[in-house]
């Protein structure tokens, strides 16, 4: 799988995510600790596709055609990763 794709399919999944916690939150006996878990899991998930979407980004252009990595790509990967 690509890494366009992981970013779109990770994308799919907290559009999802978010949906539950609208859904929920619309009820009139919503169940708030379970939109907020729900919520809690977006955002964790919200920085993961953060990280994906610069690394695909960043292999775009510091990844040569046989996959080897330069060594700048692995420098600004962990400078985004702290």
């Amino acid at each position: 799988m690509n890494n366009k794709k992981r970013v779109i399919d990770h994308i799919s999944r907290l559009e999802g995510q978010i949906a539950s916690v609208k859904a929920e939150l619309a009820k009139p006996d919503a169940d708030c600790e379970k939109a907020s878990k729900t919520l809690l899991s977006a955002s964790r998930s919200f920085a993961t596709l953060r990280e994906q979407f610069v690394t695909c980004f960043l292999a775009e252009y510091f990844v040569d055609t046989k996959g080897q990595k330069s060594k700048t790509f692995s420098t600004l990967l962990t400078l985004i990763k702290g």
